[in-house]
Protein backbone atom coordinates (compact mmCIF):
# COMPACT_ATOMS: atom_id res chain seq x y z
CA UNK A 1 0.00 0.00 0.00
CA UNK A 2 3.02 2.73 0.31
CA UNK A 3 4.35 1.77 -2.09
CA UNK A 4 1.08 2.50 -4.47
CA UNK A 5 0.71 5.77 -2.79
CA UNK A 6 4.61 6.61 -3.29
CA UNK A 7 4.14 5.24 -7.05
CA UNK A 8 0.73 7.72 -7.36
CA UNK A 9 2.64 10.96 -5.45
CA UNK A 10 5.75 10.75 -8.08
CA UNK A 11 3.06 10.51 -10.78
CA UNK A 12 1.33 13.70 -9.94
CA UNK A 13 4.52 15.04 -9.14
CA UNK A 14 6.06 14.19 -12.72
CA UNK A 15 2.44 15.58 -14.38
CA UNK A 16 2.92 18.87 -12.87
CA UNK A 17 6.33 18.95 -13.96
CA UNK A 18 5.56 18.64 -17.59
CA UNK A 19 2.63 21.00 -17.08
CA UNK A 20 5.09 23.22 -15.68
CA UNK A 21 7.18 22.48 -19.54
CA UNK A 22 4.15 22.88 -21.53
CA UNK A 23 3.92 26.35 -19.66
CA UNK A 24 6.70 27.55 -21.97
CA UNK A 25 4.89 26.79 -24.78
CA UNK A 26 2.54 29.68 -24.91
CA UNK A 27 4.94 31.60 -26.99
CA UNK A 28 4.71 28.59 -29.60
CA UNK A 29 3.53 30.36 -32.90
CA UNK A 30 1.13 32.75 -31.14
CA UNK A 31 -0.03 33.67 -34.78
CA UNK A 32 -1.08 29.70 -35.70
CA UNK A 33 0.62 30.44 -39.05
CA UNK A 34 -2.38 29.11 -41.49
CA UNK A 35 -0.69 26.12 -44.07
CA UNK A 36 -3.93 25.03 -45.25
CA UNK A 37 -5.38 21.92 -44.75
CA UNK A 38 -2.78 19.99 -46.08
CA UNK A 39 -2.71 16.28 -46.44
CA UNK A 40 -0.15 14.05 -46.90
CA UNK A 41 -0.36 11.12 -48.50
CA UNK A 42 1.80 7.86 -49.98
CA UNK A 43 -0.12 4.83 -51.77
CA UNK A 44 1.64 1.59 -52.86
CA UNK A 45 5.20 2.62 -51.63
CA UNK A 46 8.14 -0.10 -52.49
CA UNK A 47 11.61 0.68 -51.22
CA UNK A 48 14.54 -1.73 -52.51
CA UNK A 49 18.63 -1.16 -52.03
CA UNK A 50 21.13 -3.25 -53.96
CA UNK A 51 23.86 -4.65 -52.07
CA UNK A 52 26.97 -5.24 -53.75
CA UNK A 53 29.21 -8.15 -52.82
CA UNK A 54 32.83 -8.06 -54.20
CA UNK A 55 35.36 -10.99 -54.38
CA UNK A 56 39.09 -10.26 -55.62
CA UNK A 57 38.62 -13.89 -57.45
CA UNK A 58 34.78 -14.10 -58.17
CA UNK A 59 33.35 -10.94 -60.12
CA UNK A 60 31.04 -9.10 -58.09
CA UNK A 61 27.18 -9.68 -57.11
CA UNK A 62 24.55 -7.64 -57.04
CA UNK A 63 21.58 -8.23 -54.97
CA UNK A 64 18.54 -6.60 -54.57
CA UNK A 65 17.23 -6.32 -50.96
CA UNK A 66 13.31 -4.84 -50.32
CA UNK A 67 12.84 -3.01 -47.63
CA UNK A 68 9.02 -1.48 -47.99
CA UNK A 69 6.08 -3.22 -49.39
CA UNK A 70 3.47 -1.69 -50.82
CA UNK A 71 3.21 0.80 -47.80
CA UNK A 72 0.36 3.40 -47.85
CA UNK A 73 -0.51 6.06 -45.70
CA UNK A 74 -1.84 9.41 -44.94
CA UNK A 75 -1.43 12.45 -41.93
CA UNK A 76 -3.27 15.69 -41.81
CA UNK A 77 -2.02 18.78 -40.80
CA UNK A 78 -2.59 19.71 -37.16
CA UNK A 79 -1.42 15.81 -36.34
CA UNK A 80 1.38 14.34 -34.53
CA UNK A 81 2.11 10.53 -36.33
CA UNK A 82 4.20 8.42 -34.84
CA UNK A 83 6.32 5.79 -36.99
CA UNK A 84 6.78 2.78 -34.73
CA UNK A 85 7.87 -1.28 -35.14
CA UNK A 86 10.77 -3.04 -34.38
CA UNK A 87 14.41 -2.58 -35.55
CA UNK A 88 14.76 -3.30 -39.18
CA UNK A 89 11.32 -3.07 -39.82
CA UNK A 90 11.70 -0.06 -42.24
CA UNK A 91 11.05 3.06 -39.85
CA UNK A 92 13.41 5.42 -40.97
CA UNK A 93 13.28 4.10 -44.66
CA UNK A 94 9.51 4.84 -45.08
CA UNK A 95 10.06 8.70 -42.94
CA UNK A 96 13.38 9.01 -45.67
CA UNK A 97 10.97 7.99 -48.71
CA UNK A 98 7.96 10.30 -48.06
CA UNK A 99 10.73 13.44 -47.40
CA UNK A 100 12.07 12.53 -50.38
CA UNK A 101 15.32 11.77 -48.85
CA UNK A 102 16.06 8.10 -49.42
CA UNK A 103 18.76 6.65 -51.42
CA UNK A 104 17.33 3.50 -52.45
CA UNK A 105 14.98 2.89 -55.82
CA UNK A 106 11.45 3.13 -54.44
CA UNK A 107 8.51 2.92 -56.39
CA UNK A 108 4.66 4.45 -55.61
CA UNK A 109 3.11 7.41 -55.30
CA UNK A 110 3.79 10.77 -52.97
CA UNK A 111 1.04 12.97 -53.02
CA UNK A 112 0.16 16.47 -51.31
CA UNK A 113 -3.45 16.87 -51.19
CA UNK A 114 -3.92 14.47 -53.85
CA UNK A 115 -0.99 15.95 -56.05
CA UNK A 116 2.47 14.60 -56.74
CA UNK A 117 4.98 16.01 -55.24
CA UNK A 118 8.80 16.47 -56.55
CA UNK A 119 11.75 16.42 -54.29
CA UNK A 120 12.76 19.61 -54.91
CA UNK A 121 9.58 20.65 -53.80
CA UNK A 122 9.52 18.98 -50.86
CA UNK A 123 12.73 19.29 -49.07
CA UNK A 124 12.12 23.30 -49.55
CA UNK A 125 8.54 22.95 -47.49
CA UNK A 126 9.80 20.53 -44.85
CA UNK A 127 11.92 20.47 -42.24
CA UNK A 128 14.11 17.51 -41.08
CA UNK A 129 15.04 16.45 -37.63
CA UNK A 130 17.92 13.81 -37.82
CA UNK A 131 18.70 11.54 -35.17
CA UNK A 132 22.15 12.56 -34.76
CA UNK A 133 22.52 16.00 -35.53
CA UNK A 134 26.38 16.73 -36.04
CA UNK A 135 27.09 20.59 -36.24
CA UNK A 136 30.21 22.98 -35.57
CA UNK A 137 31.09 22.82 -31.53
CA UNK A 138 33.15 25.42 -31.10
CA UNK A 139 29.70 27.97 -32.07
CA UNK A 140 27.36 29.07 -29.29
CA UNK A 141 23.64 28.07 -29.42
CA UNK A 142 22.85 31.88 -30.68
CA UNK A 143 25.65 32.05 -32.92
CA UNK A 144 24.67 28.60 -34.76
CA UNK A 145 20.72 29.55 -34.57
CA UNK A 146 21.50 32.78 -36.27
CA UNK A 147 23.28 31.59 -38.94
CA UNK A 148 21.17 29.21 -39.70
CA UNK A 149 18.75 31.97 -39.85
CA UNK A 150 20.64 34.02 -42.50
CA UNK A 151 21.07 31.43 -44.29
CA UNK A 152 17.23 29.67 -44.37
CA UNK A 153 15.05 32.44 -44.52
CA UNK A 154 14.56 34.64 -47.22
CA UNK A 155 17.32 37.18 -47.97
CA UNK A 156 14.57 40.41 -47.98
CA UNK A 157 13.79 39.19 -44.47
CA UNK A 158 14.96 42.62 -42.51
CA UNK A 159 17.86 42.27 -39.47
CA UNK A 160 15.31 43.09 -36.85
CA UNK A 161 12.47 40.37 -37.88
CA UNK A 162 15.40 37.54 -38.09
CA UNK A 163 16.61 38.43 -34.75
CA UNK A 164 12.69 38.60 -33.99
CA UNK A 165 12.45 35.04 -35.14
CA UNK A 166 15.26 33.60 -33.90
CA UNK A 167 14.35 34.82 -30.40
CA UNK A 168 10.89 33.30 -30.46
CA UNK A 169 11.87 30.17 -31.16
CA UNK A 170 14.14 30.22 -28.60
CA UNK A 171 11.62 31.45 -26.26
CA UNK A 172 8.97 28.89 -27.72
CA UNK A 173 11.65 26.12 -26.79
CA UNK A 174 12.73 27.05 -23.31
CA UNK A 175 16.19 27.64 -24.89
CA UNK A 176 17.20 30.75 -22.90
CA UNK A 177 19.26 28.86 -20.64
CA UNK A 178 21.53 27.91 -22.73
CA UNK A 179 21.86 30.38 -25.63
CA UNK A 180 25.82 31.55 -24.60
CA UNK A 181 26.84 28.20 -24.14
CA UNK A 182 28.56 26.06 -26.98
CA UNK A 183 26.92 23.22 -28.33
CA UNK A 184 30.47 20.98 -27.23
CA UNK A 185 28.81 20.81 -23.63
CA UNK A 186 25.27 20.76 -24.03
CA UNK A 187 23.68 17.28 -23.35
CA UNK A 188 21.16 15.17 -25.50
CA UNK A 189 17.61 17.02 -24.41
CA UNK A 190 19.02 20.23 -25.51
CA UNK A 191 21.01 19.26 -28.70
CA UNK A 192 17.38 18.11 -29.55
CA UNK A 193 16.40 21.15 -29.27
CA UNK A 194 18.28 23.04 -31.36
CA UNK A 195 18.10 20.52 -33.97
CA UNK A 196 14.05 21.07 -34.02
CA UNK A 197 14.61 25.21 -33.54
CA UNK A 198 16.62 24.88 -36.93
CA UNK A 199 14.07 23.63 -38.49
CA UNK A 200 11.28 25.88 -36.90
CA UNK A 201 13.09 28.97 -38.09
CA UNK A 202 11.44 29.40 -41.65
CA UNK A 203 8.29 27.85 -40.66
CA UNK A 204 7.97 25.05 -42.61
CA UNK A 205 4.24 23.30 -43.34
CA UNK A 206 5.94 19.61 -42.48
CA UNK A 207 8.32 18.44 -39.76
CA UNK A 208 9.70 15.16 -40.01
CA UNK A 209 11.66 14.07 -36.95
CA UNK A 210 13.87 10.52 -37.02
CA UNK A 211 14.09 8.45 -33.42
CA UNK A 212 13.64 11.81 -31.95
CA UNK A 213 13.18 10.28 -28.49
CA UNK A 214 16.25 7.69 -28.74
CA UNK A 215 18.83 8.03 -26.00
CA UNK A 216 16.99 10.52 -23.75
CA UNK A 217 15.47 9.94 -20.40
CA UNK A 218 11.31 9.62 -20.24
CA UNK A 219 11.25 13.49 -18.45
CA UNK A 220 13.30 14.98 -21.98
CA UNK A 221 11.23 12.53 -24.00
CA UNK A 222 8.22 13.87 -22.90
CA UNK A 223 9.04 17.41 -23.19
CA UNK A 224 10.34 16.70 -26.72
CA UNK A 225 7.15 14.97 -27.85
CA UNK A 226 4.83 17.84 -26.31
CA UNK A 227 6.30 20.63 -27.86
CA UNK A 228 6.19 18.75 -31.74
CA UNK A 229 2.55 17.92 -30.31
CA UNK A 230 2.17 21.98 -29.88
CA UNK A 231 3.61 22.61 -32.96
CA UNK A 232 1.24 20.04 -34.65
CA UNK A 233 -1.58 21.80 -33.17
CA UNK A 234 -0.29 25.07 -35.30
CA UNK A 235 -1.66 23.70 -38.15
CA UNK A 236 1.48 21.48 -38.96
CA UNK A 237 2.00 18.04 -40.08
CA UNK A 238 4.69 16.19 -37.62
CA UNK A 239 6.30 12.72 -38.75
CA UNK A 240 8.00 10.96 -35.95
CA UNK A 241 9.66 7.76 -36.10
CA UNK A 242 9.88 5.68 -32.43
CA UNK A 243 11.68 3.37 -30.93
CA UNK A 244 9.97 1.80 -27.89
CA UNK A 245 8.70 4.87 -26.14
CA UNK A 246 7.60 5.07 -22.65
CA UNK A 247 3.66 4.75 -22.05
CA UNK A 248 3.51 8.62 -21.60
CA UNK A 249 5.09 9.17 -24.70
CA UNK A 250 3.76 7.18 -26.77
CA UNK A 251 0.30 8.02 -25.39
CA UNK A 252 0.85 12.02 -26.97
CA UNK A 253 0.88 10.83 -30.53
CA UNK A 254 -2.21 11.84 -32.35
CA UNK A 255 -1.82 8.52 -34.88
CA UNK A 256 0.71 5.71 -34.46
CA UNK A 257 1.49 3.62 -38.18
CA UNK A 258 3.12 0.22 -36.87
CA UNK A 259 5.40 -1.37 -39.65
CA UNK A 260 6.30 -5.59 -39.57
CA UNK A 261 9.09 -6.76 -42.17
CA UNK A 262 8.21 -3.77 -44.00
CA UNK A 263 4.83 -4.24 -44.33
CA UNK A 264 2.13 -2.32 -43.09
CA UNK A 265 0.39 -3.41 -40.14
CA UNK A 266 -1.62 -0.67 -38.89
CA UNK A 267 -2.19 3.05 -39.05
CA UNK A 268 -4.96 5.09 -37.04
CA UNK A 269 -5.02 6.46 -33.53
CA UNK A 270 -2.87 5.44 -30.45
CA UNK A 271 -6.55 4.52 -28.33
CA UNK A 272 -7.42 2.17 -31.39
CA UNK A 273 -4.22 0.19 -31.44
CA UNK A 274 -5.55 -2.08 -28.51
CA UNK A 275 -8.78 -3.18 -30.33
CA UNK A 276 -6.97 -4.42 -32.86
CA UNK A 277 -4.60 -6.79 -31.27
CA UNK A 278 -7.72 -7.83 -28.86
CA UNK A 279 -9.09 -8.98 -32.23
CA UNK A 280 -6.33 -11.48 -31.95
CA UNK A 281 -7.05 -12.21 -28.91
CA UNK A 282 -3.78 -10.01 -27.53
CA UNK A 283 -5.00 -7.77 -24.51
CA UNK A 284 -1.62 -5.42 -22.89
CA UNK A 285 -1.50 -6.16 -19.18
CA UNK A 286 -2.43 -3.82 -16.53
CA UNK A 287 0.37 -1.79 -15.71
CA UNK A 288 2.30 -2.82 -18.74
CA UNK A 289 3.88 0.18 -21.22
CA UNK A 290 1.73 -0.09 -24.08
CA UNK A 291 4.75 0.57 -26.94
CA UNK A 292 6.87 -2.04 -25.07
CA UNK A 293 3.82 -4.91 -25.79
CA UNK A 294 2.96 -3.87 -29.38
CA UNK A 295 6.82 -4.06 -30.04
CA UNK A 296 7.15 -7.67 -28.29
CA UNK A 297 4.31 -9.17 -30.11
CA UNK A 298 5.54 -7.46 -33.31
CA UNK A 299 8.89 -9.15 -32.81
CA UNK A 300 7.58 -12.57 -31.30
CA UNK A 301 9.17 -15.79 -33.10
CA UNK A 302 5.96 -17.94 -32.48
CA UNK A 303 4.56 -19.34 -35.59
CA UNK A 304 1.12 -18.58 -34.42
CA UNK A 305 2.18 -14.92 -33.50
CA UNK A 306 3.98 -14.61 -36.71
CA UNK A 307 0.91 -15.52 -38.81
CA UNK A 308 -1.32 -13.52 -37.06
CA UNK A 309 1.09 -10.60 -37.60
CA UNK A 310 0.62 -11.33 -41.26
CA UNK A 311 -2.97 -11.20 -41.16
CA UNK A 312 -2.75 -7.67 -39.50
CA UNK A 313 -0.37 -6.64 -42.58
CA UNK A 314 -3.37 -8.15 -44.99
CA UNK A 315 -5.84 -6.28 -43.16
CA UNK A 316 -4.37 -3.10 -43.31
CA UNK A 317 -3.30 -3.36 -46.98
CA UNK A 318 -7.09 -3.99 -47.68
CA UNK A 319 -8.37 -1.06 -45.16
CA UNK A 320 -9.78 2.11 -47.10
CA UNK A 321 -8.03 4.24 -44.77
CA UNK A 322 -6.17 5.95 -47.28
CA UNK A 323 -9.08 7.27 -49.60
CA UNK A 324 -9.34 10.57 -49.29
CA UNK A 325 -11.93 13.04 -50.84
CA UNK A 326 -9.54 15.58 -51.82
CA UNK A 327 -12.68 17.97 -53.50
CA UNK A 328 -12.70 19.00 -49.75
CA UNK A 329 -9.08 20.56 -50.17
CA UNK A 330 -9.09 22.91 -53.16
CA UNK A 331 -6.72 24.78 -54.65
CA UNK A 332 -6.70 27.33 -52.01
CA UNK A 333 -5.52 24.79 -49.07
CA UNK A 334 -2.17 24.87 -51.39
CA UNK A 335 -1.13 28.70 -50.69
CA UNK A 336 -0.36 27.55 -47.25
CA UNK A 337 2.55 26.51 -48.30
CA UNK A 338 3.54 28.46 -52.11
CA UNK A 339 5.41 30.85 -49.43
CA UNK A 340 8.08 28.14 -48.92
CA UNK A 341 8.67 27.71 -53.11
CA UNK A 342 9.07 31.64 -53.47
CA UNK A 343 11.69 32.19 -50.73
CA UNK A 344 15.10 33.72 -52.57
CA UNK A 345 18.23 32.11 -50.98
CA UNK A 346 20.89 34.99 -49.61
CA UNK A 347 23.09 35.32 -52.34
CA UNK A 348 26.21 33.53 -52.99
CA UNK A 349 28.61 35.92 -51.39
CA UNK A 350 26.28 36.30 -48.62
CA UNK A 351 26.39 32.74 -47.68
CA UNK A 352 30.26 32.73 -48.87
CA UNK A 353 30.88 35.28 -45.71
CA UNK A 354 28.61 34.00 -43.43
CA UNK A 355 30.53 30.55 -43.86
CA UNK A 356 33.40 32.66 -43.78
CA UNK A 357 32.65 33.99 -40.95
CA UNK A 358 31.81 30.67 -38.77
CA UNK A 359 34.88 29.17 -39.94
CA UNK A 360 36.89 32.14 -38.67
CA UNK A 361 35.11 31.58 -35.64
CA UNK A 362 36.09 28.12 -34.89
CA UNK A 363 39.74 28.95 -35.94
CA UNK A 364 39.83 31.36 -32.87
CA UNK A 365 37.97 29.36 -30.37
CA UNK A 366 40.50 26.65 -31.54
CA UNK A 367 43.58 28.77 -31.03
CA UNK A 368 45.17 25.99 -28.90
CA UNK A 369 45.56 23.67 -31.76
CA UNK A 370 46.74 26.85 -34.04
CA UNK A 371 49.30 27.68 -31.63
CA UNK A 372 50.68 23.76 -31.46
CA UNK A 373 50.64 23.73 -35.05
CA UNK A 374 53.22 27.25 -35.44
CA UNK A 375 54.69 25.80 -32.17
CA UNK A 376 55.35 22.36 -34.03
CA UNK A 377 56.40 24.21 -37.66
CA UNK A 378 58.96 26.05 -35.85
CA UNK A 379 60.43 23.23 -33.79
CA UNK A 380 60.65 21.16 -37.15
CA UNK A 381 62.58 23.85 -38.70
CA UNK A 382 64.91 24.40 -36.09
CA UNK A 383 65.43 20.41 -36.63
CA UNK A 384 65.67 20.08 -39.81
CA UNK A 385 67.86 23.33 -40.31
CA UNK A 386 70.17 22.94 -37.55
CA UNK A 387 72.20 20.05 -39.58
CA UNK A 388 72.94 22.26 -42.21
CA UNK A 389 73.86 25.22 -40.80
CA UNK A 390 76.13 27.23 -42.64
CA UNK A 391 76.74 25.60 -45.99
CA UNK A 392 79.21 26.67 -47.99
CA UNK A 393 78.13 27.31 -51.86
CA UNK A 394 80.80 24.87 -53.52
CA UNK A 395 81.14 21.67 -55.41
CA UNK A 396 81.98 19.90 -52.29
CA UNK A 397 78.85 20.76 -50.56
CA UNK A 398 76.12 19.85 -53.52
CA UNK A 399 75.36 16.57 -51.60
CA UNK A 400 74.34 18.43 -48.59
CA UNK A 401 72.34 21.10 -50.60
CA UNK A 402 70.42 18.30 -52.05
CA UNK A 403 70.46 16.80 -48.58
CA UNK A 404 68.79 19.84 -47.33
CA UNK A 405 65.92 20.63 -50.14
CA UNK A 406 64.83 16.62 -50.33
CA UNK A 407 64.28 16.88 -46.77
CA UNK A 408 62.72 20.77 -46.71
CA UNK A 409 60.42 20.09 -49.34
CA UNK A 410 59.24 16.02 -48.58
CA UNK A 411 58.90 17.43 -44.68
CA UNK A 412 56.84 20.09 -45.56
CA UNK A 413 54.55 17.99 -48.37
CA UNK A 414 53.80 15.29 -45.63
CA UNK A 415 53.46 18.17 -42.92
CA UNK A 416 50.84 20.17 -44.82
CA UNK A 417 49.15 17.52 -47.08
CA UNK A 418 48.20 15.18 -43.97
CA UNK A 419 46.93 18.20 -42.01
CA UNK A 420 44.90 19.48 -44.52
CA UNK A 421 43.16 15.54 -44.99
CA UNK A 422 42.05 15.30 -41.11
CA UNK A 423 40.30 19.21 -41.12
CA UNK A 424 38.23 17.48 -43.75
CA UNK A 425 37.72 14.80 -42.77
CA UNK A 426 36.44 16.11 -39.48
CA UNK A 427 33.93 18.86 -40.92
CA UNK A 428 32.90 16.97 -43.78
CA UNK A 429 29.90 15.12 -41.77
CA UNK A 430 28.11 18.63 -41.04
CA UNK A 431 28.78 20.04 -44.39
CA UNK A 432 26.86 17.02 -46.46
CA UNK A 433 23.93 17.14 -43.99
CA UNK A 434 23.77 21.53 -44.28
CA UNK A 435 24.27 21.10 -48.32
CA UNK A 436 21.96 18.08 -48.75
CA UNK A 437 19.54 20.25 -46.67
CA UNK A 438 19.80 23.62 -49.15
CA UNK A 439 21.15 25.57 -46.56
CA UNK A 440 24.04 26.92 -48.74
CA UNK A 441 26.08 25.48 -51.98
CA UNK A 442 29.23 23.03 -51.65
CA UNK A 443 31.10 25.54 -53.77
CA UNK A 444 30.36 28.08 -51.18
CA UNK A 445 31.72 25.77 -48.41
CA UNK A 446 35.20 25.09 -50.52
CA UNK A 447 35.60 28.84 -51.57
CA UNK A 448 35.93 29.70 -47.45
CA UNK A 449 38.32 26.93 -47.11
CA UNK A 450 40.01 28.13 -50.03
CA UNK A 451 40.49 31.26 -48.77
CA UNK A 452 40.96 30.19 -44.69
CA UNK A 453 43.54 27.84 -46.26
CA UNK A 454 45.64 30.34 -48.42
CA UNK A 455 45.59 32.75 -45.64
CA UNK A 456 47.11 30.30 -42.86
CA UNK A 457 49.33 28.27 -45.52
CA UNK A 458 50.82 31.92 -46.08
CA UNK A 459 51.32 32.65 -42.66
CA UNK A 460 52.83 29.10 -41.74
CA UNK A 461 54.77 29.00 -44.79
CA UNK A 462 56.60 32.62 -44.03
CA UNK A 463 57.09 31.62 -40.49
CA UNK A 464 58.81 28.26 -41.69
CA UNK A 465 61.17 29.42 -44.51
CA UNK A 466 62.59 32.34 -42.25
CA UNK A 467 63.47 29.97 -39.88
CA UNK A 468 65.18 27.49 -41.98
CA UNK A 469 66.58 30.08 -43.98
CA UNK A 470 67.76 32.15 -40.93
CA UNK A 471 69.64 29.17 -39.89
CA UNK A 472 71.13 27.69 -42.92
CA UNK A 473 72.20 31.21 -44.74
CA UNK A 474 69.72 31.69 -47.40
CA UNK A 475 68.91 34.84 -48.30
CA UNK A 476 64.98 35.38 -47.74
CA UNK A 477 64.30 36.34 -51.58
CA UNK A 478 60.49 37.12 -52.34
CA UNK A 479 60.79 34.74 -55.70
CA UNK A 480 61.90 31.94 -53.61
CA UNK A 481 59.84 32.02 -50.55
CA UNK A 482 56.66 32.69 -52.99
CA UNK A 483 57.84 29.58 -54.93
CA UNK A 484 57.77 27.99 -51.77
CA UNK A 485 54.83 28.71 -50.85
CA UNK A 486 52.66 27.90 -54.03
CA UNK A 487 54.23 24.64 -53.32
CA UNK A 488 52.59 24.07 -49.92
CA UNK A 489 48.79 25.05 -51.87
CA UNK A 490 49.13 22.54 -53.82
CA UNK A 491 50.28 20.00 -51.11
CA UNK A 492 47.22 21.34 -49.04
CA UNK A 493 44.99 20.97 -52.50
CA UNK A 494 46.36 17.48 -52.50
CA UNK A 495 45.14 16.39 -49.37
CA UNK A 496 42.03 18.03 -49.82
CA UNK A 497 41.73 15.97 -52.92
CA UNK A 498 42.07 12.72 -51.12
CA UNK A 499 39.77 13.88 -48.47
CA UNK A 500 37.06 14.28 -50.79
CA UNK A 501 37.13 10.82 -52.91
CA UNK A 502 37.56 8.74 -50.10
CA UNK A 503 35.38 8.03 -47.18
CA UNK A 504 37.05 6.50 -45.43
CA UNK A 505 40.73 7.77 -43.64
CA UNK A 506 41.99 4.27 -43.54
CA UNK A 507 41.37 4.35 -47.86
CA UNK A 508 43.47 7.20 -47.93
CA UNK A 509 46.45 6.15 -45.99
CA UNK A 510 46.59 2.97 -48.19
CA UNK A 511 46.44 5.14 -51.13
CA UNK A 512 49.19 8.02 -49.89
CA UNK A 513 51.66 5.18 -48.98
CA UNK A 514 51.77 4.01 -52.91
CA UNK A 515 51.15 7.35 -54.77
CA UNK A 516 53.51 9.29 -52.21
CA UNK A 517 56.40 6.47 -52.80
CA UNK A 518 56.19 6.86 -56.30
CA UNK A 519 55.71 10.14 -56.26
CA UNK A 520 59.38 10.68 -54.07
CA UNK A 521 60.83 7.38 -56.58
CA UNK A 522 60.54 9.58 -59.93
CA UNK A 523 60.88 13.33 -58.72
CA UNK A 524 64.49 12.88 -59.77
CA UNK A 525 66.05 13.08 -56.15
CA UNK A 526 67.05 9.12 -56.62
CA UNK A 527 67.50 8.76 -60.07
CA UNK A 528 68.60 11.66 -62.71
CA UNK A 529 65.56 12.07 -64.97
CA UNK A 530 67.38 14.14 -67.33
Amino acid sequence: MFEMKKMKSLNLRYNEMCNDWDGLHEYLDPKKYDHGQLVLSWKRLNVSVENTTQNFFISSKVTRQQILYNVSGNVQCGNLLGIMGPSGSGKTTLMATISHRTKGNFGGELLLNGRPVSEEVMIKISGFVPQQDVTFDQLTTFEHLYLMANLKMDRRTSKTALKDRVDYTVTALGMREFLDTRLSVLSGGERKKIALAVQLLNDPPILFCDEVTTGLDSYTATHIVNTLKRIARTGKIVICTIHQPASGVFDKFDEVILLSNGRLAYQGPVPMINQLFQRFNYKCPDLYNKADFVISIMNADNEQIKRDVDEMCKLSSTDKQTDLNYDLFNDQVLLGYTQHLQIQKPLWIIQLIFILKRSVICLLRNYKIKLLELGTITFLGVILSTPYMDLKFDTKAVQNWQGFWFSLTTNSIFQYCYTSIITYQVEFPVVHREVSNNIYTLSVYYTSQIVITFIWTVLETVLYTYIVFWVVGINWELLVVTTFVINMLICRSYGSVLSAFFEKFENIVIFSLVYDYLAVALSGVYISLG
